[in-house]
């Protein structure tokens, strides 16, 4: 063995019986750590969190053939961001009775695994949860993660909520155009009945006839038309209740958890404190040789 390696050796003996000799600094480390760990978990309590599952909507092309491949309401990046913007923040701390810096460092936002991003396109499913602080009530949590919920729901909805309006605009429109041409329809057959029991000769009868025929023909064939298109419209807007819109997946619940893991944290503590213990009684004796030094 050469004198470096033996010197090593010899140091790191002396290290370990620094150690040895200092056991009860180690212990009281660990024991303090740990104690900490424990006293900050009582006095944490358990905690409320809410938490709620939200779909942002698969919005179909106006002819209703397909969704759009890309769309920022549909993208949960941007989603996330919206959730995260302060008006958003501002607004739910507000229902909530909370601060909004607080609220903002109690929220997670996280995607939802989901078969659509198979086919290429954005998941589209979001999940929001609210772990409270201990002061938090359980109304206050729940109406967190509600206010913010409803806040993406509305703004993922934009698209729909504009194509919803016009379809129901049009339905109306189309269902008082048939109420026209039915009422249109049946006075002119009102007419035709009258002149066929009327004292006209037949060619009379014929030629007044002949143009009620005429209207009862078109619009008829009219009234068909608008009814097709208003059954397609019917069907477009059921789609965009139903299909299109975005929505929650899971009301918004709230359950007690516990605010830390007790294993994992007093495992920590205890490594942490044995740490820093080695540390101090290794460093025990030079301070309590400085003064003799000093004084020498």
């Amino acid at each position: 063995m050469s004198q470096a390696e033996h010197r090593d050796e010899v140091r790191v003996s002396e290290y370990a019986a620094r150690v040895v000799r200092r056991w009860y600094v180690v212990v009281a480390c660990v024991v303090v750590a740990v104690l900490l760990v424990v006293l900050n978990t009582v006095s944490g309590g358990n905690r409320y969190q809410a938490q709620s599952s939200v779909f942002l909507g698969a919005p179909l092309t106006p002819n209703g053939q397909q969704t759009f491949p890309a769309s920022i309401e549909t993208n949960p990046t941007s989603a996330t961001a919206y959730l995260r913007s302060d008006e958003v923040m501002f607004k739910a701390a507000g229902a909530a009775g909370i601060k909004p810096q607080a609220l903002r460092s109690h929220t997670s936002i996280t995607q939802l695994v989901s078969t659509v991003s198979k086919s290429g396109l954005a998941n589209a499913n979001l999940q929001i949860t609210v772990l409270g602080a201990p002061s938090w009530s359980r109304t206050s949590v729940k109406t967190a993660v509600k206010s913010l919920s409803d806040s993406v729901i509305a703004w993922a909805n934009t698209y729909q909520d504009q194509k919803r309006e016009l379809l129901q605009t049009q339905v109306t429109t189309d269902q008082a155009q048939m109420k026209t041409l039915q009422s249109a329809i049946d006075a002119a057959n009102k007419a035709i009945v009258a002149i066929k029991v009327s004292n006209m000769s037949p060619t009379d009868k014929a030629v007044q006839i002949s143009p009620l025929l005429a209207t009862v023909a078109d619009a008829g064939s009219r009234l068909d038309e608008i009814s097709s298109q208003m059954t397609s419209n019917q069907l477009f807007l059921t789609a965009a209740d139903t299909i299109e819109r975005a929505s929650y997946l899971g009301s918004p619940s709230v359950k007690q958890v516990t605010a830390t893991s007790h294993q994992s944290s007093l495992i920590v503590a205890a490594f942490a404190g044995l740490i820093v213990g080695i540390i101090l009684a290794l460093l025990w004796d030079a301070f309590r040789n400085r003064p003799k030094a000093a004084s020498a």
